[in-house]
């Protein structure tokens, strides 16, 4: 015993220090701390950094008896992230949902955490484990059901302190469907623990009294007792929250009453079609093709045009009712088509409808001219607007203020219409047209095949769900779900540096394209993919597709290829992909049905995150269809319905 004590201790004994008979007052490091949590109706204090983190979240769906899901999406005024001019994104486009999007990833932020410890994209069966840090639960039957996941940090910022935590889904999200994303343990680059907000402590430590989240203690106490039910405990938590996704009648309800109603109006009939030139070739100037039709075929419009700063930008003719309403006018879609010298016998000829390139045209269909000949295929294309080369101007306006981006994700609504009508046209009505007659050109209606390339492949999953006449696609270089696209691929630098400029904080962009994706999912496949094949749109044939990607891609990233292959929809992941995935068993070859074909051009995988891939290899997005193995493969899946080793089983890596 030290001296101090012996004094204190002999005071006591002598009556010297009052109180030493009474309770010892409490340690003041037992004391809870007093919290401090922002009180703003347009925020979630659960993460105070960010005004609309954790993203999606329950705190914006208001009750409506309405709808499907039992509610409607609703932001506050300032919810959304703000410009340079200070200018919030308008909230009114997405109150048309009835939950998220099935595309969107869940969004924090915690400052100082150790990425190099999360579960990323190599290791996402470790979200599923007993005692898994990142946790990601749908809802099934009154349970949650853990299902895999993983988690990165944004590492599309050089700004110290702005790196956001983004959880992804590991397979395709559902329809109308709530989930949980629970986490726990999280290290800060120092080794300490991260530090829960006050706004969750107070939620999770029973002190909500009186606080600005007193009114989530019900729901709160409803969502602890699910987690703990499913291995969780409360007291573990450093952050949970939950949403609803958006319906099928909201997601998909639009498209699919612009194709029915149109179809209906068109009945058994060929959309009129017009020629603005005919280009015939000699056998010298092109010995494949004989001559190029340029023209335009009708297709009821759905848009209307929306003023922007500069130009005019188009969205869709809302009805009272909530769906698109034709306004009465015709558009003018242009198409193109190249016609094989194989067609000039009489011999009935197959349609390919080609997908162009991001933010391209139909003249890109004149790099299957060889092709056309080989198969004795019509290959035909049109814009796909709302993402073609004429939407650019109206896109780069939109950067600068989100509120335009139902500019893009509206229109392209017209885009996959104009698309099927032009199937309906080639197979009834270009044929009979008295210029193309004269050529002897016979259209075989029961050979209608899909072909797209990179951004036509992403579309192409959307056209092949919803096509009354194609039964079979191709999807080249494909890919889903922009929001987690755009961040990986090389294509989108310079739009993200006019983004980086408008929307200076990475946080607010990683907000800004989470949020969009609850737009663009009506027409992303990242929504249309399980409908395909495995759950079908009403009235709608059932159809298969090919997905043949190459591996490392700098344009579209594989990973949300393998996602799909993960998700039970129908899609096989084929032998030789090149590294094995996650829960996802091979299925061997032959395969009849829909697959994923990987072609090896000797990149290396790309290291994981959210950024493009570089390698001295250079890119391998336009390889594949350069292989004649790979067109023999796609053609005879069009014609039998069977994917066909044709690489040896060396997992198609060409000499």
């Amino acid at each position: 015993m030290n001296w101090a004590c012996s004094f204190v201790l002999g005071l006591c004994l002598f009556g010297s220090l009052t109180g030493c008979n009474e309770e010892a007052p409490p340690n003041p490091v037992d004391e809870p701390r007093p919290l401090e949590i922002p009180d703003d109706p347009n925020c979630d204090p659960l993460v105070p950094e960010v005004c609309g983190m954790p993203f999606p979240s329950s705190l914006w769906l208001a009750p409506d008896e309405g709808t499907v899901t039992g509610y409607r999406l609703r932001f506050g005024d300032s919810t959304l992230p703000a410009n340079l001019a200070g200018v919030h994104v308008a909230k009114e486009p997405y109150e048309r949902l009835d939950g998220f999007g099935v595309g969107s990833p869940a969004l924090a932020y915690f400052a100082n955490v150790d990425g190099a410890l999360l579960p990323d994209e190599e290791h996402i069966e470790d979200t599923l484990k007993e005692d898994a840090q990142v946790m990601f639960f749908e809802e099934v039957n009154g349970e949650l059901k853990r299902i895999p996941c993983f988690a990165e940090l944004d590492r599309t910022t050089k700004v110290e302190g702005e790196e956001g935590l983004i959880i992804r889904p590991a397979v395709l999200l559902k329809e109308a469907t709530r989930y949980v994303v629970a986490l726990r343990g999280l290290k800060q680059r120092d080794g300490k623990d991260v530090p829960p907000s006050d706004a969750f402590v107070a939620l999770r430590d029973k002190r909500a009294e009186g606080t600005p989240v007193e009114g989530r203690v019900a729901h709160y106490e409803q969502l602890f007792g699910e987690l703990q039910t499913a291995g969780v405990p409360r007291e573990d938590l450093l952050l949970t929250w939950d949403w609803t996704t958006a319906s099928g009648a909201t997601l998909h309800g639009p498209l699919l009453h612009m194709r029915d109603e149109a179809f209906a109006e068109l009945g058994d009939k060929s959309p009129a079609m017009e020629i603005g030139s005919l280009t015939v070739y000699s056998e010298a100037e092109n010995p494949s093709i004989a001559y190029e039709v340029l023209g335009t075929f009708d297709v009821p419009d759905y848009t209307v045009e929306r003023p922007l700063e500069e130009r005019t930008g188009y969205v869709l003719n809302w009805g009272e009712d909530g769906l698109p309403q034709a306004t009465g006018l015709t558009y003018k879609a242009e198409f193109r088509a190249r016609v094989p010298r194989t067609a000039l016998s009489g011999d009935p000829h197959g349609v390919m409808l080609h997908g162009h390139g991001l933010n391209g045209t139909h003249a890109q269909i004149d790099a299957f001219d060889e092709l056309a000949a080989q198969e004795k295929v019509v290959v035909v294309g049109c814009n796909m607007i709302g993402m073609s080369s004429e939407d650019v101007p109206g896109i780069l306006e939109m950067i600068a203020d989100f509120s335009e981006f139902p500019v893009l994700a509206d229109r392209l609504h017209q885009g996959v219409l104009n698309h099927a009508f032009l199937v309906r046209a080639m197979k009834l009505g270009f044929d009979k047209l008295p210029e193309i007659a004269e050529t002897g050109l016979v259209v075989d209606p029961e050979q209608l095949f899909y072909h797209g390339i990179s951004q036509g492949g992403i579309f192409g999953a959307t056209h092949m769900a919803m096509s009354l006449d194609i039964k079979r696609g191709h999807l080249g270089v494909p890919g889903n779900n922009y929001s987690t696209l755009l961040q990986r691929s090389v294509d989108f630098g310079p739009f993200f540096l006019l983004v980086t400029i408008n929307y200076t904080d990475a946080r607010d962009r990683l907000l800004l394209l989470a949020a969009a994706q609850g737009l663009w999912d009506r027409t992303d496949p990242v929504s249309h993919y399980r409908h395909i094949s495995a759950e079908l749109y009403p009235n709608t044939p059932s159809h298969e597709v090919l997905l043949a990607s190459a591996k490392a891609d700098w344009q579209v990233a594989n990973l949300t290829n393998e996602i799909a292959a993960r998700s039970d929809v129908g899609i096989a992941l084929l032998p030789g992909y090149g590294k094995e995935l996650a829960l996802i068993n091979p299925t061997p070859y032959p395969h009849f049905g829909s697959g994923l074909v990987n072609y090896d051009f000797g990149n290396p995988w790309p290291e994981p995150g959210n950024y493009p891939p570089a390698d001295d290899v250079g890119d391998p997005h336009g390889l594949p269809r350069k292989l004649a193995s790979h067109n023999q493969q796609m053609f005879h899946f069009f014609r039998t319905g069977e994917i066909i080793d044709v690489c040896g089983g060396d997992g198609c890596t060409p000499d």
